[in-house]
C-alpha cells in the first residue's frame, strides 16, 4: 500500500481482530497503525463496538503505544441506537448491558456495564472517568478534567454521553487536548467527522508591521468574520526561556475564536511603535534587532504549528518574507509548489512534504497591495 494520504480523504482499516486472542489483536492493530503512520496518515480515530465486544482495551493500548499518544478519550455511546453511557456504565435502551442479550454473546459476552472495570480487567491500568455533569457544563470543563486525569498518568478516560450533543462536545473538546486519541462507536465518529468537516477556515499569519499590512488586517476585521490574536511581546522578551508557554497562550486564544467559528488572524503586533519598544527592551537585555525578530517569529511559528495540529484549516496565508520562512520551517515544509496567483504578485501554492503536505498556502509581502487586498485574497480563495 502506497501514498494512502494523497489517494483518499478517509481510510477505514478493518483489522478483523475482535475475536482473536488479546496478544494477536494487539499485534494486528499495532501493525496496521504503523502502516498508516508510514503513509503519513495524521488523524487516527479508533473505532470500537458500541456494545464493547472484542479486545477493546487491548486494541486501544496498541494504538497508544504505536503512536506514543498520552491518552485515549473513549465513549461507545450511540444515542440514535439507544446506546448511552451514564455514570461510567454502558446502557442499552436504558438497561445495563450485562442484563441484556449481549451478556450471552457466543464469542464476546459482556458481563459488566462499568466500562472502567472492563478496561482495567483487560489492560491492568487505572481508568479515568468524566461524568455527564462535566460533559454538559461546557467544552472547557471537559478539557480541564481530561488534562487533570492525564497528569495522573492515566491513559484511558471514559466519557459519559446520553445525547448526540454530548458526543459533539466531546469531539470539540478533543481539538483542545494535546496528543489525544478519540475512541468510540459510529456515534462519536459522526460527531468527530462533523468537527473536522466544519467549513474550512483560513489561518492568516502576519509578522509584518508595515503600515500597508496593518491597514489590510483592520479592513479584514471589519469586512470578514475573523478574530485577531496577538502574543504578549513584553512577556516574551522578559521570559525568553518560556517560548512554549507563549505559543500555548496563542493556541488558547485561537480556541476561543474557533468556538465562534471564525477565521483567525495571528499578528505579531498592532503597531510599529510596539515593535520599537520591544527592540529597545531586547537591547537592554543584550539582544540586537535580528535576535529580537527571530525570537518573536519563533513564538509565532510554534503557535502556528500547534494551531494547525489542533484544528482544521483549509488555507494558510503568510504575510512577510521572514514570517513565511520561519513558519514553513516550523511545519517541516521542504518546498512550496507554486500553482498560480490569487492576485498579481501574490502566489498560491501547496506545501510539499512534511506533516502538512498538500496544504494550500498564499504568501504576500508586507508592503504589497492596498487596504482591500487582504479582503480580496480571502474572498478569492473562498470561491
Amino acid at each position: 500500500v502506497t501514498d494512502l494520504k494523497s489517494a483518499f480523504d478517509v481510510i477505514v482499516a478493518n483489522t478483523e481482530t475482535r475475536n482473536l486472542p488479546p496478544q494477536d489483536a494487539y499485534r494486528g492493530v499495532r501493525e496496521t497503525v504503523r502502516l498508516l503512520q508510514q503513509n503519513n496518515v495524521r488523524i487516527v480515530y479508533k473505532k470500537i463496538d458500541s456494545t464493547l465486544r472484542g479486545n477493546v482495551g487491548t486494541e486501544i493500548a496498541a494504538v497508544l503505544d504505536e503512536l506514543n499518544i498520552d491518552a485515549a478519550l473513549i465513549t461507545p455511546a450511540f444515542p440514535s441506537q439507544k446506546r448511552t453511557v451514564i455514570n461510567g456504565r454502558l446502557l442499552v435502551d436504558g438497561i445495563p448491558i450485562e442484563k441484556t442479550e449481549y451478556a450471552y454473546d457466543p464469542l464476546s459476552p459482556i458481563d459488566v456495564s462499568r466500562i472502567s472495570a472492563l478496561m482495567k480487567r483487560e489492560i491492568g491500568e487505572e481508568i479515568g472517568e468524566i461524568t455527564l455533569h462535566k460533559i454538559r457544563r461546557d467544552v472547557n470543563s471537559i478539557v480541564e478534567e481530561a488534562r487533570r486525569i492525564i497528569k495522573k498518568g492515566i491513559r484511558i478516560i471514559v466519557a459519559d454521553a446520553e445525547l448526540q450533543s454530548d458526543l459533539e462536545r466531546i469531539a470539540k473538546a478533543s481539538a483542545f487536548l494535546d496528543n489525544i486519541l478519540l475512541c468510540g462507536s459510529a456515534g462519536l465518529a459522526s460527531a468527530y467527522a462533523y468537527q473536522l468537516a466544519v467549513q474550512p477556515r483560513i489561518l492568516i499569519v502576519s509578522g509584518s508591521v508595515n503600515s500597508v499590512t496593518l491597514d489590510q488586517i483592520e479592513m479584514v476585521i471589519k469586512k470578514i468574520n475573523a478574530g485577531v490574536i496577538e502574543p504578549d511581546l513584553h512577556e516574551i522578551i522578559r521570559n525568553t526561556d518560556k517560548l512554549d508557554d507563549a505559543s500555548n497562550n496563542l493556541a488558547e486564544q485561537a480556541r476561543k475564536i474557533i468556538d465562534e467559528e471564525k477565521d483567525i488572524i495571528i499578528r505579531l503586533a498592532r503597531s510599529k511603535s510596539l515593535i520599537l519598544e520591544i527592540q529597545k527592551a531586547g537591547y537592554n537585555l543584550g539582544m540586537d534587532k535580528l535576535e529580537v525578530a527571530n525570537l518573536l517569529l519563533s513564538v509565532l511559528s510554534r503557535a502556528v504549528k500547534k494551531i494547525l495540529s489542533m484544528y482544521n484549516f483549509d488555507k494558510l496565508i503568510l504575510i512577510g518574507g521572514d514570517t513565511s520562512i520561519k513558519v514553513l520551517n516550523a511545519l517541516g515544509a521542504k518546498e512550496v509548489a507554486i500553482e498560480g496567483e490569487v492576485l498579481p504578485g501574490i502566489p498560491i501554492g501547496r506545501i510539499m512534504e512534511g506533516e502538512w503536505d498538500g496544504m494550500k498556502i498564499i504568501t504576500k509581502a508586507g508592503g504589497f497591495g492596498d487596504r482591500y487586498t487582504l479582503v480580496r485574497i480571502i474572498k478569492s480563495i473562498r470561491k
